[in-house]
């Protein structure tokens, strides 16, 4: 499959050599982006980026990913949001110049678009390349000074949430997610309609609008709320039953096996015996350990911000020098993990750096040790100031 390449301008328009006038003190990212974006982005880091356009199928007409990598280093220095990285690459003289694109009056890319080629960037892990080539080169030219950065740093390092994009579902409807995910793979396996598919395998419910809309329940009798779970797990049942005799081979592989998969883990997770002796199932008492909350993203995980406000998703991990206040490394882990598992990928990426961290500023509830033995820096006679952090602790 031939993938455009994306062969900006070498040449400093008119144009472009004012805006570039106008960068010289202030979105000095932008200046050298334009200057040594062929650097950046050479035949060998392009042939790296469609090679991951390959690999995860990206389309015949895809846009150059050389173009939305460029783009992914824009919205991140603005912190946009991908609607508005759409609207600054159109408004934007700073956007457009760095995009080859001045003039242009229909956008260069979609927000469509951009999602689909970060979530395969970061699947490649070529989101850190990227991140890394910046650096190099801007070490190379030497377009800023390295030696501004101290030797050895004062690190924090503190978490905050990060709410996930996919919809978090209660029980019910989460089996029905589920099983709607089995019916729809099963009917593309088959060739057949979903309703098709539904009526052979007897579990009309999941062809309501809603799984709950499908029980007709009075969901204030507490004898009809309590049939609602053992209704659809007959349903499910008769559906996973079918597809195993019908396609016993697809069965044990995907997508219908993860599929399956999903559906007994919510099972597991969330469902326990009815201790009445009915011999039926009912919701669990009580939360299941690392409990998934979402079908359409397995890793989001309940979080809490405190103990009466919680949140669905993840937990961004940032340690941040305190003297520069650089970001220096991050990690994203499942909301409900603790703040010691992210540590370790904290450290490492600091020392792939090839920086040191003399001290550790964290919270006064962390106790586990996070860091490896490192040398005693030697003795000030004039302190630190204190750290921009609150309640520090000071290890190392």
């Amino acid at each position: 499959m031939a993938i455009k390449r994306w062969s900006p301008s070498l040449i400093v328009s008119r144009k472009e050599k004012f805006i570039l006038g106008r960068l010289k003190r202030n979105g000095k990212l932008y200046a050298f982006l334009r200057q040594h974006r062929d650097e950046l982005f050479d035949d060998a880091f392009q042939l790296e980026l469609e090679a991951m356009y390959r690999d995860t199928g990206a389309g015949k007409d895809a846009l150059p990913p050389a173009l939305l990598a460029m783009v992914v280093l824009l919205q991140s220095y603005a912190g946009a949001s991908d609607a508005t990285a759409v609207e600054l690459s159109l408004l934007d003289l700073r956007w457009q110049m760095v995009l080859d694109c001045l003039g242009t009056d229909e956008p260069v890319f979609s927000q469509g678009a951009l999602f689909d080629f970060r979530q395969r960037l970061i699947a490649a892990n070529l989101d850190r390349r990227l991140l890394e080539r910046s650096r190099e080169l801007a070490f190379q030219t030497k377009a800023f000074d390295p030696k501004k950065l101290p030797k050895t740093l004062r690190v924090a390092m503190d978490s905050s949430p990060l709410e996930g994009a996919a919809r978090v579902e209660d029980t019910i409807n989460l089996l029905g997610h589920a099983g709607r995910k089995i019916v729809a793979c099963t009917a593309q396996l088959l060739g057949w309609t979903e309703e098709r598919v539904c009526r052979e395998a007897d579990c009309p419910l999941l062809l309501a609008s809603s799984i709950k809309a499908g029980l007709d329940l009075d969901w204030s009798d507490p004898d009809e709320k309590a049939s609602a779970v053992p209704t659809v797990i007959e349903q499910l049942t008769r559906l996973e039953q079918w597809v195993t005799a019908r396609l016993p081979d697809e069965l044990t592989r995907p997508p219908l096996h993860e599929h399956v998969a999903t559906l007994r883990q919510i099972i597991g997770q969330d469902l326990e015996p009815d201790p009445a002796g009915s011999g039926r199932m009912r919701i669990r008492h009580g939360v299941a350990e690392d409990r998934r909350v979402s079908i359409e993203d397995k890793d989001m995980r309940h979080g809490r911000k405190t103990k009466s406000k919680r949140f669905n998703g993840y937990k961004r991990h940032l340690a941040i020098d305190l003297d520069t206040v650089l970001i220096l490394a991050v990690a994203v882990l499942p909301a409900n993990r603790p703040e010691q598992e992210a540590a370790p990928n904290l450290v490492a990426d600091i020392a792939a750096q090839g920086l040191t961290i003399s001290s550790l500023y964290i919270m006064r509830s962390r106790t586990t040790t996070l860091l490896p033995p490192t040398p005693t820096p030697p003795a000030r006679t004039t302190p630190r100031p204190p750290a921009r952090a609150a309640a520090p602790r000071t290890c190392g």
